[in-house]
């Protein structure tokens, strides 16, 4: 046999041998070795024994030598889908030598065809008749052919199903016709024209379809179910990274994005969300596997929520902007967890401490974001049987001190336990036994702490924050008296140069102001008494507070910010609990701030974050109202720290103030720059990033960024109060804007500004501004008939109490949890939970108790003095809305007035108080008080078409996001339509109003054509005969668009022919006769509108032969223009103009000569 060298050479970046590798090695291991000619044999072994065995084991090859030939470049084959290997080099060895000896040949290796890319690229071979197997892919039909069938031909149709579904060979192969997408096992997509040529050995071709490699999203999902481990495993781990890129791809990395996923991200998420539950507590790799993929669901998903609180993050929304027929898509997929079984299992882990400390932390983080999400589900984590329990024991109470093996305390932990306190009072509750086992962060302090010093002073940072949560619910504040001593400790260090977090420093003066709110009212504590003012003396806080300011710089903004907080908390205790009403207190702070607020750091502190604010709502309003995207977020962190700290510099001023002036002070405490003060608060209170927090998104938590630009308004209200040269009207016109920029926990404020405005409204108030009223309203004591009712109104639900950000007595007492409920509440569209924000309509709820009176709780809670009759009610609220409505105009401030749907909504409640009543005499009727319905006129006045100069230009203007349907379901919920309202409203009219004018006219605005037919079938139609009892004059019509009647045309061919039955029958004059004509006409003129020929030859021959002289003349004369100004009465009867011709010609081909002769007349 002719010599025949040999090469073995491995090259291979994954580390794992190839298919073709092993095949080769097990085929080198059994196959007899030959030995290469020209070399010297060793003897052969003895003949065989007679007893010996026949067997496979070879003779002994101790002495043979196995050499290989030189490598040359074209013999090596990198595999280009695979990494390059950062500790594994190719090895090659050399040829062998004369001093090696006798060697065997493992025949020559043919190498690889060079880098291909394609499974048909085609190399000549070096050695033609070595191609029967070595030259040839493991695997393909061909090596299938050769080495099990090789006396078969090619291409044999007996072997057709070797080649069944396997991708083209041929080297004019193109792309493979499936197009399914397909993950490598790092998550990343193979394209498809790649997918087809990857070689085997790279592990993914393990799935059905075998001939392409990669996964798709469903065998990733089937075989994360597999049930063997490491199958499993992987297929766990390649979806997370599928997850993790669809989450970057959603937020924030649009290079993350895999288009042919748009609009399928919720869907695939919540499927991998599901897997990654189901194997969460399965044994070896698998849990940590599915833990991680759950934390790509769960938290990666959103990583820029994590550091928000303060608000309920349950999102239900549109997850992207591409369509999708998804049935899942808005759909809540955390409210969906099986949450028991999540927690069961994590409480576990904890317990056991068997998985990974990356995957406890993951776990963490996962409870974390899930009591984010909602309070019930934070609940759930709390009740959760031993879950809390075993979160402090395996993330607090690490051993002290800790050895080489134990782990460090978790302050993530601290921030989990302060989230879940925050929902409710009830976990706060729960909480306080564990919170006992916190004090070891407070007894030792960061500088004798075992752990180091970020960790011992993030520790101690959490561990007040918990306590300040406590606080804010009044719940154990007595561990001020009980660790009094290590408390003083730790103010020490505070105050100290050791502190060097501002963090630290915040947190300390944030429990001092809660403690001191506790301590104001020691009767609203749980329990009372917990902490009383004169402890507070006596451990000289405020002395505390004050020296704080010496060590703050320009640079400490939010230690600025706590500190102004928690002095104005001390002189508002002061101010109750000390002597002359805190005058001592106030001038400590007084000496200490005045200088500072003048020409100091406090100057300085409050110029920047002024003009810094202002900057911001600057950029942002040139856009309008926008949806928040999540490159929005850091703006709205920088907005909601600077609006937080000018509020407490105002809350500071408003302490200082003596509690006995009446008035505006003598002279303002400090100095604040009031004139920027006052144009930053009117920026603020037109800003558009009120409605744009309510605009479905990304972002659906933006209102709790609002929430200090809301209290920033209500302390400049308080300071304009006391503000010379601030007038009443004035004041009134910034408390009906700011009342409407108030959100949830804001309540207290809101009922003291409408005590404060109704007490206003006195007849000198009236008279000075030349505003006349019946007398008969003062001698019912003016707004104390409604004062009750708004004041039950801006009262929070006892089982839905949010926290005001500014602690106060009732708050610490009375809120159920300190987190803002989530968009969906706030939204004006239906019946709220929470009275806040108010709508523009708001002083208009004492309508609804009266409507509701069965059902209203407001008439348990009235007082004993209260005697006013439901007259008295109605007029007080409708003088109250009267007068915000000129007070807002007179002051530039329309936008903040009634809408005319929420007038004409308002009048009709008037009205519909009389539905289902018996009254034996009309006059008991509220709507027929003369004072009642001046008032109602007075309302609607200014909303008249008279008075609108854009009432009679077309095309209509873009109709107003807000329609009678929607305002309507503030007071009638979801359940109930206007529609049906409506209907009730009509028969009303029909039994009762005798032509009342104001009556007939809100009967009309639903039958405009921006409303549903159904409006106007129900009045043309079915109540034909109340039409000739609506004479409604067009300028009096309740609308800012006379062009939203008339345009389009009315087609409905019920609601055309009642319109000719009312003229034919005789409609008086007035808008319904214009709308009538308008439509009928339009219906048969071709100048006009598009016609149909039919029918307008059919309206034609009705209005000619049923109609008067009148209708026949109006109809025929009739014209419009749908640009530029409305022509009315009588000019629109004015027929002149091209058109004449027209209608001539057609009248005669309609009616022929008889009706030409009849009405030629009309023609000029």
């Amino acid at each position: 046999m002719e010599e025949r060298r040999y090469l073995w050479s491995v090259v291979h970046r994954d580390h794992q041998p190839s298919h073709l590798m092993v095949s080769l090695m097990y085929r080198l291991l059994n196959r007899e070795l030959t030995p290469v000619s020209g070399r010297v044999s060793r003897p052969s072994s003895p003949p065989l024994s007679a007893m010996s065995r026949p067997g496979t084991r070879p003779s002994s090859r101790a002495d043979r030598r196995i050499r290989f030939a030189e490598l040359t470049p074209t013999d090596i084959h990198v595999y280009e889908s695979a990494p390059p290997s950062p500790r594994k080099k190719a090895l090659a060895l050399p040829p062998p030598s004369p001093a090696d000896g006798p060697v065997n040949s493992l025949g020559k290796w043919k190498g690889s065809i060079g880098p291909i890319r394609r499974r048909d690229a085609h190399v000549p071979l070096d050695d033609p008749p070595a191609t029967m197997v070595s030259s040839l892919e493991e695997g393909t039909p061909e090596d299938i052919r050769r080495r099990f069938f090789p006396t078969a031909p090619a291409h044999d149709p007996s072997l057709e199903w070797i080649e069944c579904g396997g991708p083209s060979k041929s080297s004019g192969a193109s792309e493979p016709s499936d197009s399914t997408l397909r993950f490598d096992l790092t998550g990343t997509p193979i394209p498809p024209e790649l997918s087809a040529t990857l070689p085997t050995h790279l592990g993914l071709h393990h799935h059905a379809d075998g001939d392409r490699a990669g996964y798709t999203l469903e065998d990733v999902l089937l075989l994360s179910r597999s049930t063997v481990p490491a199958q499993r495993a992987t297929m766990l781990s390649v979806l997370s990274r599928i997850i993790r890129r669809l989450g970057k791809g959603r937020a924030s990395d649009p290079g993350q994005r895999i288009p042919e996923l748009q609009g399928q991200a919720e869907v695939i998420r919540k499927r991998a969300l599901a897997a990654g539950v189901e194997a969460m507590g399965e044994r070896g790799s698998v849990g940590p596997r599915a833990v991680d993929l759950m934390w790509e669901c769960i938290v990666g998903w959103e990583e820029e929520v994590l550091g928000i609180e303060g608000v309920e993050l349950n999102l239900t929304r549109q997850p992207d902007s591409s369509p999708s027929t998804s049935v899942d898509k808005g759909e809540d997929i955390l409210a969906s967890l099986p949450l028991e079984y999540v927690l069961s299992q994590a409480s576990d882990a904890f317990a056991t401490g068997a998985q990974p400390a990356e995957t406890l932390s993951q776990l963490l983080a996962i409870l974390h974001r899930l009591a984010q999400h909602t309070n019930d589900i934070a609940n759930a984590i709390v009740t959760s049987p031993g879950l809390i329990a075993n979160v402090i024991q395996r993330f607090l109470l690490t051993p002290i001190p800790p050895t080489d093996t134990s782990p460090l305390p978790a302050p993530f932990s601290l921030q989990l336990l302060s989230t879940l306190a925050s929902a409710s009072r009830t976990n706060a509750s729960a909480l306080l036994d564990p919170a006992d086992a916190l004090l070891r962060f407070v007894t030792t302090l960061p500088p004798a702490s075992p752990y180091p010093l970020a960790i011992a002073n993030a520790l101690l940072n959490g561990t007040l924050r918990l306590y300040t949560v406590f606080a804010s619910y009044g719940l154990y504040s007595h561990i001020a008296t009980t660790a009094s001593e290590h408390f003083t400790k730790a103010g020490r260090y505070v105050l100290s140069d050791e502190c060097k977090s501002r963090q630290l420093r915040a947190s300390w003066l944030g429990l001092l102001e809660a403690w001191m709110v506790c301590a104001r009212d020691p009767h609203r504590t749980t329990p009372g008494h917990d902490i009383l003012w004169s402890q507070v003396t006596g451990w000289g806080w405020g002395e505390d507070i004050l020296e704080m300011r010496t060590r703050l710089t320009q640079s400490d903004g939010i230690v600025y910010t706590a500190l102004w907080h928690a002095t104005a908390a001390w002189l508002e205790g002061a101010r109750i609990n000390s002597v002359k009403g805190g005058e001592t207190e106030r001038d400590l702070v007084l000496k200490g701030f005045q200088e500072g607020f003048r020409d100091g750091s406090e100057k300085e502190v409050v110029d920047s974050s002024g003009r810094s604010l202002s900057k911001v709502l600057s950029q942002s309003a040139s856009a309008g109202a926008r949806v928040l995207q999540p490159e929005d977020l850091p703006k709205l962190e920088g907005i909601a720290e600077h609006a937080s700290r000018l509020a407490s510099a105002l809350r500071l001023w408003l302490a200082c103030v003596p509690p006995q002036s009446h008035g505006p002070p003598e002279s303002p405490p400090f100095q604040l720059p009031f004139r920027e003060l006052s144009d930053l608060c009117a920026q603020i209170t037109t800003h558009p990033i009120w409605d744009s927090i309510l605009l479905k998104g990304p972002i659906l938590y933006g209102h709790a960024f609002c929430r200090s630009l809301a209290l920033l308004l209500s302390s400049y209200l308080q300071v304009s109060g006391c503000t010379p040269g601030v007038s009443d009207d004035l004041w009134m016109a910034q408390a009906l804007s700011i009342l409407t920029r108030m959100l949830p926990g804001d309540e207290e404020v809101a009922r003291r500004i409408v005590v404060r405005m109704t007490g206003l409204i006195t007849p000198d108030f009236m008279l000075v501004r030349g505003w006349t009223v019946s007398p008969v309203i003062w001698e019912t004591e003016g707004m104390a008939p409604i004062l009750p009712f708004l004041m039950f109104s801006l009262r929070q639900k006892e089982d839905a109490y949010v926290g005001s950000l500014w602690m106060s007595p009732e708050s610490i007492a009375l809120s159920t949890s300190q987190r803002l409920p989530p968009t969906a509440a706030l939204m004006p569209n239906g019946r709220r939970s929470h009275p806040l924000p108010l709508t523009r309509d708001w002083m208009c709820s004492p309508l609804d108790h009266l409507l509701r009176s069965a059902e209203s709780g407001v008439f348990k809670s009235l007082p004993s003095s209260w005697d006013y009759s439901e007259t008295d009610v109605v007029r007080a609220t409708l003088l109250l809305s009267r007068i915000a409505q000129q007070v807002l105009q007179l002051h530039g401030l329309q936008t903040f007035s009634m809408t005319r749907e929420e007038v004409v909504f308002t009048c009709m409640k008037v009205f519909m108080l009389e539905h289902g009543q018996q009254h034996s005499d009309s006059a008991e009727e509220v709507f027929r008080d003369k004072i009642v319905g001046q008032l109602m006129d007075d309302l609607v006045a200014p909303l008249v078409a008279g008075t609108s100069p854009s009432s009679l230009t077309l095309p209509v203007s873009t109709p107003s996001t807000q329609t009678l349907e929607g305002v309507a379901a503030r007071f009638l919920g979801s359940g109930t339509p206007f529609y049906q309202f409506y209907t009730d409203f009509v028969a009303l009219y029909d039994a009762i109003s005798f032509s009342h004018p104001l009556f007939g006219r809100l009967l009309l605005p639903p039958t405009s054509m921006q409303y549903p037919i159904d409006y106007r079938k129900y009045i043309w139609v079915d109540y034909a005969h109340i039409l000739k009892t609506i004479s409604t004059p067009i300028e009096t019509v309740l609308s800012d668009s006379l062009g939203e009647y008339l345009w389009p045309v009315e087609i409905d061919a019920e609601v055309v022919a009642a319109y000719l039955r009312a003229l034919v029958k005789g409609l008086p004059d007035g808008f319904l006769r214009f709308v009538a004509v308008h439509h009928v006409a339009c219906n048969i003129w071709r100048d006009l509108s598009d016609v149909v020929e039919e029918r307008a030859q059919k309206l034609l021959k009705a209005v000619v032969d049923q109609g008067s002289f009148d209708a026949v003349r109006e109809v025929v004369c009739y014209r419009q223009v749908r640009q530029g100004k409305i022509v009315l009465p009588p000019d629109c009867f004015q027929l002149q103009g091209e058109w004449a011709s027209g209608r001539l010609q057609f009248i005669d081909c309609v009616g022929g000569h008889d009706m030409s002769d009849r009405l030629k007349g009309l023609f000029p």
